[in-house]
Order: C-alpha cells, then structure tokens, then sequence
C-alpha cells in the first residue's frame, strides 16, 4: 500500500470515529449508517460470541457457533492463521487471542457497541444465500 492510500485510509477511519463520538454526544442526528462486507460482519459475529461466552469455548460450541454465522470449520483457518490470529486452540478449548479482543476493539469504535445486539443476528448473518463479498448497511 503505498504512502497516499496509506494516508487515506487513516482519515478514513478517523472521520468514522469523529462521527461515533458526535452521535453519541447528541450533535448529529440518529441516521448515521455504515457499510460493511457480510463476511467481515460474519467474522466479528464469530469472535463476539467466543468473547459473550468469556472468551473460551469448546471445539464443539465453536463449531455452533461457526455454523450460526454461515461458516464451516473447514474455512475457519482464518481466524488461527499468522501473528495476528484472533482464535487460539489450547487444551481442546478455543480462545480469543488478544489480537482478537483488539479487533473486537476496533469494531465497537468504527459501528458502535451495540451492533450485533441491535442489527445482526444469526438468522441474518447465517442465510449463505447471500455471498460474503454482499454488503451490508445499519444505523450507528
């Protein structure tokens, strides 16, 4: 990524937050929305549950909850691959790495605290009708 798009990307993301704060303080109205790729949104949905659930789970229950969120753990290698993997496997449980808290993090300041109890669930998040490269909108 060269330095510009680099540059870019930061304002970006610093007007999405400029944003969050101005709602949360009243100043703007209620109607901010965000977009996001239905596979992203599937993946924190995944990494949320593990974190509601104390951020450990069985093999098993991981699988529900994969499945829950229209993935398989065929193709969950994502989510224990490289430094940044946000899932480790110890002593048969899967735990949420604090690489993975810190993406969490970074999703409740980009869409708000509450965006998977407000908009997605599993009903819409697990449909595989709908490709992960679709996209998704909801109100911050």
């Amino acid at each position: 990524m060269n330095e510009l798009e680099r540059l870019r990307q930061i304002q970006r993301s610093l007007s999405d937050i400029i944003s969050q704060l101005e709602a949360q303080q009243g100043q703007l109205p209620s109607l901010i929305t965000r977009s996001v790729r239905l596979g992203d949104a599937r993946s924190m949905a995944v990494l949320t549950a593990i974190a509601i659930e104390g951020g450990a789970v069985s093999n098993a229950r991981f699988e529900t909850i994969l499945a829950q969120f229209g993935r398989t753990l065929r193709g969950a290698g994502g989510f224990f691959g490289g430094a940044g993997a946000s899932v480790r496997r110890e002593d048969g449980k899967l735990f949420l790495t604090s690489a993975g808290t810190q993406t969490l993090e970074k999703w409740k300041l980009r869409y708000g605290s509450s965006w998977m109890e407000e908009l997605v669930t599993p009903e819409a998040l697990g449909d595989r009708a709908y490709p992960d490269n679709s996209r998704i909108t909801f109100k911050v």
